[in-house]
This record gives structure tokens, sequence and C-alpha cells, in this order.
């Protein structure tokens, strides 16, 4: 039995080991999960080994990819590829016996997802990749096969979509294991903490039905918001100038321009609508050449308000 996992927990490692057997339950039910979603798109079984083989290894090669260090785990294991060619094989041809196991497979791969944000994530704080960047490839790890198993099938990749939990739980797995990790906290029960927060995340996102959202607009409530702000100035100005007018030193209000006399003539002579039109104009024209309150007395004389 391998106890350098629980070792660890007792040192101050800066390296996690995984355990191998936890490593390829890891792989093997995401190649479990690309192969059962192969048989639900009508593949054959070419396309039903591929898809597999990508949702089990696809976030790991891109990781390894990013990193460029210690070659990449698809190559450096060939007896597991074995193993997951030989699940596709059977899940191709025995499709029928997991068809009443959704739940056994949601949990399967819940922990799976688990497991992969763990594994990236403690590979990149084990090469001192730093907070972020380390949270980011545990991400990656966790949803990069099954992005890629979706674009090899012509979807847009679910982890875009509107969707319970998934990258958001690879997200928050990665940050609770790098967190506790820089807090000096022991890596296994920070890798435990890691799963157990993907897990977490996952059923709840189902139980409550909570899901990521497609459409958030924020401008009108922007604009709402800034629109009420200038109203209330607004309103507010003419009484702190009404307070104001009686004070000494106050400047009297400057006296309006005269209208022409065709001007006028023109006006009494219009329509009502007109009328009106004109006498906004000649508001505006006035409120252009005088102080806030001699604009304010402005209007009321043009519109005759006492």
């Amino acid at each position: 039995m391998d106890t350098t996992f629980l070792q660890q927990a007792f040192s101050d490692s800066q390296v996690l080991t995984v355990p191998w057997s936890i490593d390829y339950f890891s792989v093997v039910v995401g190649v479990l999960t690309g192969a059962l979603f192969a048989c639900d798109r009508k593949l054959d079984i070419i396309g039903t080994v591929v898809l597999g083989l990508v949702t089990g290894y696809g976030g790991g090669i891109i990781r390894d990819m990013l990193l460029q260090t210690h070659g990449v785990y698809f190559t450096s294991h060939p007896d597991l590829i074995l193993i997951c060619i030989a699940i596709c094989a059977f899940v191709f041809y025995f499709r029928g016996l997991f068809r009443h196991l959704d739940a056994t497979v949601f949990f399967a791969d819940a922990l799976s997802v688990g497991l992969f944000a763990l594994a990236g994530a403690s590979k990149a704080f084990s090469l001192e990749q730093g907070f972020v960047l380390s949270v980011i490839l545990g991400a990656i790890t966790a949803v990069g096969g099954g992005a890629v198993r979706d674009i090899c099938v012509g979807e847009t990749p679910g982890i875009f979509q509107q969707s319970n939990f998934y990258a958001v739980a690879g997200l928050g797995g990665s940050f609770a294991f790098v967190a506790l990790a820089y807090a000096g906290s022991p890596l296994p029960l920070a890798g435990v903490a890691c799963v157990f927060v993907v897990v977490f995340l996952r059923y709840w996102s189902v139980y409550f039905d909570w899901k990521t959202s497609n459409e958030a607009d924020l401008t009108p409530h922007v604009a709402r918001g800034v629109g009420q702000g200038a109203a209330r100035r607004v309103r507010c100005v003419p009484a702190r100038r009404r307070c104001h007018r009686g004070a000494e030193g106050a400047s009297p209000p400057r006296p309006l321009a005269p209208q022409p006399r065709q001007a006028r003539l023109r006006t009494a002579r219009s329509p009502w609508s007109l009328q009106i039109g004109q006498a906004f104009s000649n508001a505006v024209t006035v409120i252009g050449e005088n102080t806030l309150q001699d604009r304010v007395e402005a209007v009321k004389v043009v519109f005759d308000v006492d």
C-alpha cells in the first residue's frame, strides 16, 4: 500500500504526490464520460474511442503543453492508454448497462473533475507558477478535456454556456487548494479540500438549480442610477439658489433680452403648436445668456408662469 500520501500530511513538502490509483481513477472516469457522450451522439467505435481519450486526457495535455516541463502525462503512461481504449470499447458495445446509472456516473464525474483540478493546481504549485497561474491551470485541467470534446463534435463547449456549475466548480476547487497551500496547510489536506469543494459545488448547483448567466447587461441599471442622481441635483440647485436670493451682495437678475416686434407678431399669428415651439426657442436663447437663477426666471416669463 502506498503511504506516501498519508506521510505528506505530517510533513512540510512542497510537492504533492498523488497515489497512482487516484490518478488512474480520474482519467478512467473522464474517459468513461467521454465515451458515453459519444454514444449519445451516435458516433461509431472510432469516434467513441477518440472522444473518450480526448475527454480523459485533454485537460492534462493542455496543462503540460503550457508548462512545457517533465513531458506529457498522456505519453508517459502507455499502459493506462490501453486500459482507456478497452473501456471505450466496452461502453460502445454495452452502453445499455449505463442507462440506469446516471446518479453513479454523475458522482464519478464530479469526483474526477475535483481530482483533475487537484492534479493541475498541485503540479503548477510544485513548479512555483504563482497563485493565479496555479488556479487557472487547475481549472484548465479540470474542464479542458470536456471543452475539446464538445469542439470535436461541432458544439459550443458546455462550460461557455448557461449551465450548472462545472467550470465554476473547477475554479473553486483549484482556488481552495492553492489558497490553503500558500497559507502553509499540509498539501494532502489542501487536496482533500479541493476535491470536496468541487463535488459540493457540482451537487449544490444541480440541487438548487444554480446556473451561470448568459445575459448580464448592467447598462440600464447604471443609466437609471445616473439619471436619478442627475434629476436630484437639478431639483436641488434652484432651492439652494432661492435660499441665497436675498443674501447681501447678490447680483440682481439680468433683464430679459427684448423680443423683436416682428417675432412677437409672427408668434401671435401662428398656430398654437408653433407658438409653443417659438416660446421654447426663445427660452433656450435667453437661458444660454444668463446665470442659473436668471434662467429659471426667464423660463417663467417666457411661458407666463407665476
